[in-house]
């Protein structure tokens, strides 16, 4: 009986006293991994992995072949895009037009890499981007957090953000698809970084790059206007120029009017663009709908994004200077709301918070623990999924939507907390 009185004991302690963040951790990292090769071995090419590169490489060959006044055509993405899915055995010869079509609703400006891209077999070049990516997302994270590091903190602490942000839902999915959200986290941190350095125009410039996705921009430009950040707003200014020109000059106005047209289709739904797994109030407001048979999902949405607008404005009255640390929460909070008010925000774009929380988590303005769950709450839900047996797009989106207002909701306690020291 003392025998087995020690042994419950020394269990017992030995269970209290497992580091769950790392087991957490563990287990993530091994069932992505597990998730990646059996995707691979099952040939699982656009259905599963690299759909989003299939439609930047398809757009670089139609640009290489016939001109980027051509790469919004969906005609022309369908061809070639049922051409190389035929070859890779993905597709059995079937009618052009009844293959679903990813378009590129991008300035060409951002579509030049993938002209050179096109040129390598389709396979092998997204193993190509996607090595890329993550050479360049991790070499800036570790750039990063050496450059804005507290001076009573180390490198090691910047370094043990790097296992969750890399095995959070936004980067795996951003690597599995072969998306282009590294550009917007790097630019997301050097605006940052530039903004702390007080050199407001060449945070501006880099604020520019984030017209790949310009729908984050609804919300950031008005807001600048504001708080009077003009020199943030004259870089800005000088980066969209040279976008929208070199664009111009490679589409032309009738590849620019095409895109327009690709814009309005977005906002509208086409059959590629998924609403209902968004991480927005639109996904909200549309899920609703689909469940309850009614409109009453709409009033939600209306209701919900007026709310965060209201929050912003709580979070924003302050002014803070810039690129102190108040700024830098006032900006996470206001690319929180902007994933969740804007009308097409899916998880890979949250990658554009990965540097403002890395700024919060090492300054300590925001609780520990906010960072790790934005990292691990998705892929936890779906891990308990596949466990269960049971998948649902729905719960997923979801996740990533009320971490967008988990996040919004700090960042107002934070300014509440500031006002509070003030008087």
């Amino acid at each position: 009986m003392v025998f087995m009185k020690n042994m419950n004991t020394k269990l017992s302690l030995n269970f209290k006293h497992i580091n769950w963040k790392i087991l957490i951790l563990v287990v993530i990292v091994c069932f992505n991994l597990i998730a990646i090769i059996f995707w691979v071995v099952n040939g699982s090419f656009y259905s599963i992995y690299g759909g989003d590169y299939l439609a930047y490489w398809s757009a670089g060959l139609i640009a290489d072949q016939k001109g980027y006044s051509e790469i919004y055509d969906l005609n022309n993405l369908r061809s070639v895009q049922t051409q190389e899915l035929e070859s890779l055995g993905v597709l059995v010869k079937t009618d052009d037009s009844s293959t679903p079509i990813i378009p590129v609703p991008y300035f060409s400006f951002f579509i030049l890499p993938f002209q050179f891209l096109s040129k390598i077999d389709l396979v092998y070049s997204y193993w190509l981007w996607t090595i890329f990516n993550l050479i360049i997302l991790i070499g800036y994270l570790v750039f990063f957090m050496r450059r804005i590091l507290p001076e009573s903190g180390t490198i090691v602490n910047g370094l043990k953000l790097l296992i969750p942000i890399l095995i959070s839902n936004p980067v795996f999915y951003n690597s599995i698809i072969g998306q282009v959200n590294v550009l917007l986290l790097v630019c997301a941190g050097e605006f940052i970084r530039n903004a702390v350095r007080k050199k407001s125009i060449l945070s501006g410039l880099w604020l520019g790059g984030l017209l790949v996705k310009p729908q984050l921009l609804i919300l950031i430009i008005p807001i600048l206007l504001i708080m009077r950040n003009w020199k943030v707003l004259i870089g800005f200014v000088a980066t969209s120029g040279i976008i929208l020109v070199t664009s111009f000059i490679l589409s032309g106005s009738a590849g620019i009017k095409a895109l327009i047209n690709l814009w309005i289709g977005y906002s509208a739904g086409i059959a590629t663009n998924n609403p209902e797994e968004m991480i927005n109030w639109r996904m909200v407001g549309l899920n609703l709908n689909n469940l309850l048979n009614t409109s009453l999902g709409w009033v939600i949405t209306g209701l919900g994004m007026v709310l965060t607008i209201l929050a912003l404005y709580f979070l924003i009255k302050q002014n803070p200077p810039l690129g102190s640390p108040s700024w830098v929460i006032t900006m996470l909070g206001v690319f929180s709301a902007t994933l969740a008010i804007t009308w097409h925000a899916h998880q890979h774009m949250a990658m554009v918070l990965i540097p403002f929380l890395v700024y919060a988590s090492l300054y300590k303005l925001l609780p520990e623990k906010i960072l790790f769950s934005w990292a691990i709450a998705t892929p936890v839900v779906w891990f308990v999924m596949a466990i269960g047996g049971v998948f649902t797009d729905l719960l997923i989106a979801f996740s990533g939507f009320a971490l967008n207002l988990v996040i919004l909701f700090s960042t107002m306690q934070y300014a509440k907390n500031c006002y509070l020291k003030q008087y």
